[in-house]
């Protein structure tokens, strides 16, 4: 197979970034077709977190598949009650009850679907409105675009992602905000307060959602407070509050979930990526007072709750948990972005994350976006055998994501070397 064969055969949708074939993986280490080894450090979007083909995962894969491959959830399975009383345990808060989908995407879908149900038979409300955050990424489909702030993923779809009821208010980027850290938190948390209580009215929102540390959008983390004061405006209005916890979830931030780390209590918390430990599995989990919105046959899709996904979900949580991969991460992480930020390079104007969720933004003249050189860093680190990540609003981020297994001499080699790229770009 060949990059060739790719081209011929797969539709153009795909953003192929790196022209390679993969073929196997161990680890943080992956290779091509042509026996070519690369070090990961953007785990497949964030999925990876326990290392690829950890034997545990593999095992519990191979075992189920002898038992039962499908089944669908009009009956209940091992593995899947297993997974979700798992959840249940290491979910913070109130959040009990799970409900299984395929993506991200289908997870969030489901999230507002339950809101809008929850704020109008259980609240009697209209839940006409959900209150979404510049620069967010919630998805792909039609109702989750909307969500997504960004432009660059919407082009020429007309009202596909457009849905009615969606207010995207300020995101607290600090960084590109024309004030200090201070003026940026208390600015953007008075604007989801005005719209809530005066623009909108209380008894027309539905819910809330927010990603803890924003992803796509350039790995933007709120400042210390912001989380749990955005909590209190939802408590205070009677607003469901959905913490998007698609790829921050999972041991990536150094907490198992990121908004842990300010001990918010989310009243619904979608998961996805890492939660399959490589297979397609996600889920919204959600109180118990929540719950009482839906009622059998609201909600379902053909491959929720399937046994092998959920069994491979399993023992990847048990690996995080037996492995300490979160707090590895934690450790890691913050040695990664303190030589990043002690190397005093120009051209980087902001390190931030938290754990191995780290963002890299470049520029040029001040703060004015660099994606030039971004582009010119990832392939530089290419050439060096290391796959990284870039993004952003302004496409001016690199993104270092690497399996939670990663080592410190694996970070600290990696460190030095996209200093000396960032510094020859």
């Amino acid at each position: 197979m060949s990059v060739e064969d790719g081209r011929a055969y797969l539709q153009s949708a795909y953003p192929i970034i790196y022209p390679i074939v993969l073929e196997r993986a161990k680890g943080i280490e992956i290779w091509d077709v042509d026996g070519n080894k690369y070090l990961d450090f953007f785990s497949g979007f964030g999925v990876i977190n326990y290392g690829h083909s950890h034997p545990k995962i593999v095992n519990a894969v191979k075992e189920q598949m002898e038992k039962i491959a499908h089944i669908g959830m009009i009956y209940y399975n091992v593995p899947a009650l297993e997974l979700a009383k798992k959840l249940a345990e290491i979910a913070p808060g109130d959040l009990k009850k799970t409900y299984y989908a395929n993506s991200g995407t289908e997870a969030v879908e489901g999230a507002i679907k339950l809101a809008k149900k929850y704020s109008v038979k259980v609240q009697g409300k209209t839940g006409a409105y959900v209150i979404a955050f510049d620069f967010a990424f919630h998805g792909r489909g039609a109702l989750t675009l909307t969500l997504t702030h960004e432009r660059k993923y919407k082009r020429h779809l007309g009202h596909f992602a457009n849905y009615p009821g969606v207010v995207h208010l300020p995101s607290p980027y600090c960084f590109r905000f024309p004030g200090d850290v201070e003026t940026c938190k208390n600015y953007t948390l008075e604007k989801v307060d005005e719209y809530v209580r005066y623009h909108l009215g209380s008894e027309n929102v539905a819910a809330i959602i927010m990603e803890p540390v924003m992803g796509e959008g350039g790995i933007i983390v709120p400042p210390d407070g912001w989380l749990k004061e955005l909590e209190k405006i939802a408590r205070e209005n009677d607003v469901l509050l959905i913490m998007d916890e698609v790829q921050s979830g999972f041991g990536r931030t150094g907490k198992i979930f990121a908004h842990e780390w300010e001990d918010v209590r989310a009243d619904i918390m979608t998961m996805g990526k890492a939660l399959g430990a490589g297979l397609p599995l996600a889920g919204t989990m959600t109180t118990e007072e929540v719950d009482k919105a839906w009622e059998p046959g609201d909600h379902n899709v053909t491959f929720s709750g399937n046994p092998v996904a959920c069994a491979a979900g399993l023992a990847g949580i048990e690996v995080m948990l037996e492995e300490k991969l979160h707090e590895n991460a934690h450790k890691v992480g913050e040695f990664i972005m303190k030589k990043l930020r002690d190397s005093a390079l120009p051209a980087i104007g902001e390190v931030r994350g938290r754990g191995l969720f780290i963002g890299i933004e470049l520029v040029k003249d001040g703060k004015k976006p660099d994606p030039e050189l971004t582009k010119k860093v990832k392939e530089g680190m290419f050439k060096r055998g290391y796959i990284i990540g870039t993004g952003g609003m302004f496409g001016n981020v690199v993104r270092i994501e690497p399996p939670l297994t990663v080592t410190m001499d694996q970070a600290d080699k990696m460190t030095d070397d996209l200093i000396e790229v960032i510094k020859s770009s």
